[in-house]
């Protein structure tokens, strides 16, 4: 498939073509260290054919009561434009890695799975089985949470995609699940009776959260999330035939027309029963989004202007950045994008930028970083942890926009995919920092926090991306949608 994007500015190759040939001794340590310490673990593989679901049910430490994640949408009133100076480091070690970049190697070819890899398979298997509905075929967003968004479901679709894909399921058991999906998709209570509310209940499949019990069906929807399930639902119709009909019922049904406005992306939101309909999404979450209503032939032009960008220096190396309000900017868009969708450049799409900065960063600072949206295992329960917010680098703030102090660092999901699209001596110790994670774990969990403790919110989008990271890799490193 052709990228629907523009090609990317001769000052943006140049700076993403860029990697960090130096790497220290105690790096060398650690990652020596890491391995035998993996090579004396021996998890218990989970059981690939096993269908039945836990309601609730969990072998792991009982976690702190789950709230609902709710991802954020454009308040109505625009804030002023944030100062374009990122609280970065102007040190002498990063100026002597500044002179030990080079050009970054090609991708390889597609290799087998090593022994860890496999493992992280069977966990990820183990939350999928585990937290799946057998009355509505949806999987809980987090582990002991009964309740999915339109992007949890479509991070659920990847999942088990990508399980048949890997060998480890079944293709008759995966038809079963995703025709069951499917079916209560097409039944969902549309909010409106327009489009998907933000939330259901993954055991009855009905609106949940804020007036879920009115005739509205909930409290409107997430063009965003819609975006990413649009998406999925296309990668099924190439891929399975045979549930295409099913699809289209669906698209059918669903008014997607409603959520573009302006040649963009529109969400609702109902506050004391009002409905505010307002442009939604950032840089990278909002053209990751766009793309599945390109889809659709529906025209999301304006989506992929670059306008509004303007650029900062973090740690010295300039980056994109959105100038309107709640800027959230992670890696997960830059991510998706490139495993489902394509690697072509744009003029938004600066996901190599993204990988140098992190590997600048552990050059200066000697800690392994992957900044992702992510849920928590406590309050505020979710996170978008971003590069770059409104003036401070490496700033982490709930969906509202408050900032907070014991942030996540590092994320499982997002280090494991810059792992398989990137090829140098950083990328595999990210890779193989998301193992140590994982190995005293039945399931893959969510990451590390400032002070290194574990992040035990288990949740389908960590353990779909990684299942599909590895899928993406088996394909020789070419995306998800492409044939």
């Amino acid at each position: 498939m052709k990228s629907p994007v523009s090609p990317k500015s001769i000052q943006h190759i140049a700076v993403c073509s860029l990697i960090i040939l130096s790497v220290t001794t105690a790096h060398h340590t650690w990652a020596k260290n890491n391995q035998k310490h993996l090579n004396e673990q021996t998890p218990t593989p989970a059981n690939p054919q096993r269908v039945s679901r836990v309601i609730l049910g969990s072998e792991s430490p009982v976690q702190a009561q789950i709230e609902f994640q709710r991802r954020a949408v454009i308040p109505i009133i625009e804030t002023s434009k944030a100062a374009i100076t990122a609280n970065s480091q102007s040190t002498d070690s990063a100026a002597i890695v500044e002179r030990n970049i080079t050009t970054l190697t090609p991708r390889s070819i597609s290799v087998p799975l090593n022994r860890h890899e496999k493992l992280l398979i069977s966990k990820a298997q183990r939350y999928i089985d585990k937290n799946w509905n057998e009355e509505t075929g949806m999987i809980d967003s987090v582990q002991g949470y009964p309740h999915t968004t339109m992007w949890d479901v479509a991070s659920g679709i990847g999942a088990l995609l990508a399980l048949e894909a890997l060998g480890v399921s079944d293709s008759h058991i995966i038809d079963i699940r995703l025709a069951k999906l499917l079916n209560t998709l097409y039944e969902l209570p549309l909010y409106d009776d327009k489009l998907p509310n933000r939330q259901y209940n993954t055991v009855t499949g009905k609106p949940s959260g804020r007036f879920s019990q009115t005739p509205s069906n909930g409290n409107g929807w997430s063009a965003l999330d819609l975006g990413r399930l649009y998406i999925w639902l296309t990668i099924v119709a190439r891929k399975k035939p045979h549930l295409a009909n099913d699809i289209s019922n669906i698209k059918q049904k669903w008014r997607l027309a409603a959520a573009v406005h302006r040649k963009t992306l529109y969400g609702t939101k109902l506050n004391s029963k009002k409905e505010n309909f307002r442009q939604e999404g950032r840089l990278g979450y909002l053209q990751y989004a766009a793309t599945g209503y390109q889809m659709m032939g529906l025209d999301v032009a304006n989506a992929f202007n670059c306008n509004a960008l303007q650029q900062v220096d973090i740690d010295s190396m300039p980056l994109k950045v959105d100038g309107r309000n709640l800027p959230f900017l992670t890696l997960d868009p830059f991510l998706l994008y490139t495993i489902e969708i394509s690697d072509e450049s744009s003029c938004w799409n600066q996901l190599e930028t993204l990988f140098l900065l992190h590997n600048k960063r552990y050059m200066i600072s000697q800690r392994l970083t992957a900044f992702a949206e992510d849920s928590l295992s406590k309050s505020p329960w979710f996170l978008y942890n971003n590069i770059y917010y409104q003036g401070q680098a490496w700033h982490s703030v709930s969906h509202s926009g408050k900032p907070f102090v014991d942030s996540q660092t590092f994320s499982n999901k997002a280090a494991f995919a810059m792992s398989v699209i990137f090829q140098n001596e950083y990328s595999q110790n990210l890779a193989l920092q998301v193992i140590t994670n994982s190995v005293r774990h039945q399931e893959i969990p969510t990451g590390l926090y400032r002070d290194g403790k574990t992040n035990t919110a288990y949740n389908i989008n960590t353990n779909s991306l990684i299942l599909v990271s590895l899928w993406y890799k088996m394909r020789g490193r070419k995306a998800i949608w492409q044939e």
